[in-house]
């Protein structure tokens, strides 16, 4: 049972390391550009943002639907043999009606109605000169609003309200989505970051792995202290245990990238194959606040509001003035023993039926309409304040991005020079140590020293390359880089 359970054991252990080496990591590369592009393709955040846009969108339909045809059509029997009071009404009615029209609404507050009634009565009263009548009507009625929504200009008011509200979500639906590409960018750098840091820590494992593989041949030929061997040993293992936490710190940047771009595959680890590459620097602000004034998405909306506000009080004002409406109709009848002649009867004989009429209804103090309109008019007012407000946040903002870029571009320069001289100060140390004029603990610190400074390098680099983001987003103009499509 034993050497079975023993068998069973080493199975398994056989099949769980095939699994382990199946499922190893595999180096997926990826550039900035293809990082952006993906984040467009998959980012949850984005197709989020863009189903918000396109269910707003779904208001157009609804705001116009004001003026949709409508046809409406009726059908109705009647066979009436109540008793009567008298025999001479007859016993029998039955009437059949099949009716059919048309409404249409048009932009300029009309109404028009058109409407072909078709009613068949078959009595046997002694009083109808006829048993069986076929009438048939051909009307049109114009309906039209001549007070509030004088010529329609409510309904028009309602249409571009929604309209301006469909262009607005679609701009804040924009911003999200150049937030999230903003995130995904940040994401990039933060990788790359870890990355260089990595490096780092890799050449300073060599170094110290140098020095203690001399150590240790210096220590055999008795041409070595103790104590100098034991400092560059413990030297040696500290590095190889930080390189191991900044390993682990690129899968973590890795998988949190993988989670913003939503690639699934859980065996790739992202390599970012873009570098903190110094160029020359160009921001301008003036160029930078024309940038952020035509393209600010916030900004669009500020002044779609103010559109709104102004639409609002041209209707408020009209909702002050009277109801008045004024209603004509015209018809024309046809009599026959069938429909069809009955038809006829409607175009070959002139026999109108013509109507009109003016009504017309007024509240007398009618404060509801104008508490409505002083409202509206204060509404305006505090948008545009909030629309100087938003110019000179936007102009603050731009100011402060492109300050930070030219300073954090500086101070990156600075910090590479500086790197360089602490990579010389300790290649110069390095070869009085050959010559037996420095110690292992001024090796060891002029090590912290160069790995400090280029930490320091790497950290600055990355804040410029954020600096650029943030000052692209300030803009506006980060989403436009990248994703020439529409919503």
């Amino acid at each position: 049972m034993k050497i079975i359970m023993c068998f069973i054991t080493f199975g398994i252990l056989i099949f769980l390391n095939a699994f382990n080496v199946t499922a190893q990591e595999t180096i997926y590369p990826l550039s900035f550009k293809q990082a952006t592009q993906l984040a467009i393709d998959n980012n949850f955040d984005i197709q989020l943002a863009k189903y918000e846009h396109l269910i707003k969108a779904t208001d157009e339909l609804k705001a116009k639907s004001i003026y949709d045809t409508i046809l409406e059509g009726e059908i109705a029997y009647q066979n009436n043999q109540r008793k009567q009071s008298s025999t001479i009404l007859g016993t029998k009615t039955v009437q059949n009606d099949y009716n059919v029209g048309l409404s249409q609404k048009l932009p300029t507050g009309t109404t028009i109605d058109l409407d072909l009634e078709n009613n068949r009565n078959s009595t046997n009263s002694v009083f109808s000169t006829t048993p069986l009548v076929h009438d048939s009507t051909l009307g049109v009625t114009v309906f039209q609003e001549l007070g509030k929504n004088f010529f329609g200009l409510a309904d028009r008011g309602q249409v571009k309200l929604t309209l301006l509200e469909i262009e607005n979500t679609k701009y804040l639906s924009l911003e999200k989505i150049e937030s999230a590409i903003g995130s995904v960018q940040k994401a990039y750098w933060d990788l790359v970051l870890e990355m260089e840091r990595s490096n780092i820590q890799q050449d300073m494992v060599e170094q110290a792995k140098r020095l203690y593989d001399l150590h240790q041949e210096k220590l055999e030929d008795g041409l070595m202290e103790i104590p100098e061997a034991i400092a560059s040993e413990a030297n040696y293992k500290r590095r190889k245990n930080e390189l191991q936490l900044i390993r682990n710190q690129v899968h973590f940047k890795s998988n949190t990238l993988k989670l913003l771009l939503n690639i699934e595959d859980n065996t790739k680890q992202l390599k970012a194959t873009d570098s903190f590459s110094m160029s020359t620097h160009e921001e301008f602000q003036d160029v930078s606040l024309k940038k952020a004034f035509e393209q600010r998405r916030d900004y669009k909306r500020i002044e779609n509001n103010i559109k709104s506000k102004d639409i609002l009080v041209s209707i408020k004002k009209n909702q002050i003035w009277p109801e008045i409406n004024l209603t004509a109709s015209l018809e024309r009848n046809g009599l026959g023993d069938h429909f069809k002649q009955a038809l006829t009867q409607i175009t070959e004989e002139d026999n109108p039926n013509f109507s009109a009429g003016l009504e017309f209804s007024f509240p007398l103090n009618n404060r509801e309409a104008r508490g409505a309109l002083k409202g509206a008019q204060l509404e305006k007012a505090r948008e545009l304040i909030n629309f100087k407000l938003l110019e000179r946040q936007i102009a603050i903002a731009i100011i402060d991005r492109v300050r930070n870029t030219h300073v954090f571009y500086e101070s990156a320069k600075n910090t590479e020079e500086i790197s360089l001289l602490q990579a010389r100060k300790l290649k110069e140390e390095e070869k009085k140590f050959q010559a037996g004029r420095s110690d292992v603990d001024t090796i060891i610190r002029f090590q912290e020293d160069l790995i400090e400074a280029r930490a320091d390098e790497m950290v600055a680099k990355y804040r410029y390359f954020t600096s650029l983001i943030d000052l692209r987003q300030e803009e506006g103009s980060l989403l436009t880089q990248y994703w020439k499509e529409g919503l």
